[in-house]
């Protein structure tokens, strides 16, 4: 089995855009040691090929990019996204499905 983290920050990511906490303040400052981060998601796959993403964040885009299994090329419209398994209704972990829309159909489980 294999496992991805696309992301692994709250909801917002990190640096949030509107938090002035000494970890957002540093980072932006570049006084703190850190790597900003997308918001919760992983991808599952046994093969490496056909995976599972589970949870959708608004980052979903960039994660897809930064992840070159997510974009074989096999054909004019293509992803590695076979399901999207949704771990709850957070709108953090759900509004990635938007961006997905102009893909191939896929099947969205949830909890």
């Amino acid at each position: 089995m294999q496992i991805r983290i696309l992301g692994s920050a709250a909801g917002g990511g990190f640096p949030q855009w509107n938090c002035n906490c000494a970890n957002c303040d540093g980072f932006r400052k570049g006084t703190l040691n850190a790597s900003a981060r997308t918001q919760s998601s992983i991808a599952i796959s046994e093969d490496g090929v056909h995976w599972i993403l589970c949870n959708a964040s608004p980052d979903i885009r960039a994660q897809l990019a930064s992840f070159d299994a997510m974009q074989p090329a096999r054909a004019l419209r293509d992803t590695g996204i076979n399901a999207v398994l949704l771990c709850d209704s957070q709108v953090d972990h759900t509004t990635g499905l938007l961006m997905l829309r102009e893909g191939l159909p896929l099947d969205v489980w949830c909890t």
